[in-house]
């Protein structure tokens, strides 16, 4: 009876001890819940564990499990552990002081694994399963099962076309007074008509949202910093895009807001750009602001055409270039070290970056680039400059015909009071004796008459200007001749005249000093 009570003795305080407290009588097998309260079970505070291997609760060579509050021998943590050798998953606070839960893998020595998978699986009884995330000791989140086909490793990578499936979707719709409202979607489909790596959807009421982010990328810090930086190979024939960006307005309304399918912003400053493109660049459209209102310092170009007359246009072909995407046509254009003389103002240097294959900044590429919008208000005002210019040259040679139409009517009618003097039977003004006396002789051409040639001698007072003009005997003006020397022969060709009687007349300062006829057959 002893032997029985001392066994039972044990057995209940062995219970007690291993079950610590229950709420009630304790029940030696879990059948169903209390009627009452529901509770099977209750553990005062510590930890529950189990030692499936191993002669302690050790992290290097022991299997085990625990629950509740565990002391590791530096800190005490609060949670769920599962230990294998040199590796453990915890789930809870890290200790009291910690706001944040956290999921945590833990590894330690080369057998160690530090990849964090996701897995689903379709059977209760196997262990195989497909795995769709993997998350990794370096910070690197990967979709699928990129470890097997890609060994670089990005802070998202979708792999190859064809090698992955991935259906990740984080999405934030909201309608009622959202002030932003974010997310984005991973999907690259095998066979499907779309790839898409990342699909971003942030979706408002009308009005109800104040912004808007689809992707919000912030870098700081480093020799060499890309907010997005896209990497495309497109087929031979189909279209590519680097980066593609499209706006509307809403359906049904004409947009009135500021709106830009691409926005780039950077400080007016040297070798900083809003955009820079290495290759052609097309625009449906225009571009360069020109409002009055964010100009001042404004003056009116002066002395264009002088200017431009020192730049050379040329045309030239590009040099094989290992750093720019130059095209290989015939191009149209100025030297920019020609322009830069003339005007600096119009010329920018640029220093663009050099890369190696690992995509190191390695250096930069220096050259000059010319400003061709700035140079088409020059041209206009060229144009003006030349129209003004013209203008008062057209004015100035008008005055100078007139003058000289006057001067040639008072000829003509000299000359046809001669005719009618000579008609009369006057051959001069005045006596023979009279023009000697002034210097002036004008001889009889010969021979008279003539067919081809005929020679007239002449003198004329020193530093005198004078003219032999031909007249037919209507009075109608053929030619003059200018004479050159105080004493000469001019040579009348009958090709100049014509055939029939004229009168030739020798002419000083608007007055006719001799006449005489002569015969041309």
């Amino acid at each position: 009876m002893k032997k029985i009570t001392l066994f039972f003795a044990v057995l209940f305080t062995a219970i007690s001890f291993s079950q610590n407290k229950s709420n009630g009588p304790v029940a030696t097998s879990i059948t169903s819940p209390s009627s009452s309260t529901g509770e099977t079970f209750r553990f005062d505070s510590g930890l529950v564990t189990q030692l499936d291997s191993g002669t302690n609760f050790g992290f290097t060579n022991s299997r085990w499990f625990s629950l509740g509050s565990l002391n590791t021998g530096s800190q005490t943590v609060y949670g769920l552990r599962f230990q294998l050798p040199n590796k453990a998953l915890t789930m809870g606070y890290q200790s009291l002081s910690d706001i944040n839960p956290r999921l945590q893998w833990i590894g330690a020595g080369s057998s160690a694994g530090t990849d964090f998978e996701f897995r689903v699986a379709n059977s209760f009884t196997s262990t195989n399963s497909t795995l769709v995330a993997t998350m990794t000791n370096e910070g690197n989140t990967f979709f699928g099962d990129p470890l097997t086909t890609n060994t670089t490793r990005v802070g998202v990578d979708y792999g190859d076309v064809g090698s992955i499936r991935t259906g990740v979707t984080a999405q934030n719709v909201s309608t009622v007074n959202a002030y932003i409202a974010t997310g984005f979607k991973s999907i690259n489909e095998i066979g499907g008509y779309r790839k898409i790596g990342l699909d971003v959807i942030g979706t408002s009421a009308s009005g109800s949202a104040y912004d808007n982010i689809g992707v919000n990328v912030r870098l700081n810090g480093a020799s060499v910093n890309r907010g997005v930086y896209a990497s495309v190979t497109g087929s031979t024939t189909g279209t590519t895009y680097g980066v593609a960006g499209f706006i509307s307005g809403q359906s049904g309304t004409t947009p009135t807001g500021f709106g830009a399918a691409i926005y780039g912003s950077s400080p007016a400053s040297t070798n900083r750009h809003a955009g820079y493109f290495n290759g052609n660049v097309v625009v449906n459209g225009t571009f360069t602001a020109s409002d009055r209102k964010l100009k001042e310092n404004i003056k009116s170009e002066e002395n264009i055409l002088d200017k431009l007359a020192q730049l050379d246009a040329v045309t030239y072909t590009f040099k094989a270039n290992e750093h720019l995407n130059l095209p290989t046509e015939i191009q149209h254009g100025f030297l920019a070290q020609n322009m830069e003389e003339v005007f600096p103002e119009l010329i920018t240097t640029i220093n663009k970056p050099i890369f190696d294959k690992e995509n190191k900044e390695t250096g930069t590429y220096e050259y000059k680039a010319v400003n061709y919008v700035g140079m088409i208000s020059i041209l206009t005002s060229s144009l003006k400059e030349l129209k003004e210019e013209s203008t008062a040259n057209m004015e100035k040679l008008k005055e100078e015909s007139e003058a000289n139409i006057n001067a040639l009517n008072e000829k003509v009618a000299y000359l046809e009071s001669q005719i009618e003097a000579i008609t009369n039977g006057e051959t001069r003004l005045g006596s023979q004796n009279d023009t000697d006396d002034l210097g002036f002789s004008m001889e009889q051409n010969k021979p008279n008459p003539f067919t081809n040639q005929s020679v007239i001698n002449y003198t004329l007072p020193k530093n005198t200007r004078a003219t032999i003009s031909v007249v037919d005997l209507s009075g109608k003006f053929i030619r003059d001749y200018d004479l050159s020397s105080e004493k000469g022969q001019l040579t009348i060709n009958s090709s100049e005249i014509g055939k029939g009687i004229f009168v030739y007349a020798l002419i000083s300062n608007n007055e006719v000093i001799l006449t005489k006829k002569m015969i041309i057959k």
